[in-house]
């Protein structure tokens, strides 16, 4: 894989799922600014830090998210829609 691509690429919902919840331009911005952007930006995506941490990452988390893990794990069990 090219190492410009981040290591979740072909896992992440947020780039592969159709019926992930972004606008088209949202998306490419985010690919762009994140996913393609190289290891140093990459590992700053809470998309990135919260998989590796929880080991899964909610729809809910982009990668600009301002959360910590616990915010998002605590988040994620009380919206019961989420689970």
């Amino acid at each position: 894989m090219d190492d410009n691509i981040c290591v979740n690429y072909e896992s992440c919902r947020l780039v592969q799922a159709a019926d992930f919840n972004l606008k088209a331009e949202q998306r490419s911005e985010y690919l762009r600014n994140y996913c393609r952007a190289g290891k140093d930006v990459w590992l700053t995506c809470t998309r990135y830090f919260t998989k590796s941490q929880l080991n899964f990452c909610p729809d809910f988390v982009l990668p600009d998210t301002d959360a910590t893990p616990d915010e998002i794990i605590a988040r994620f069990d009380a919206d019961e829609t989420l689970s």
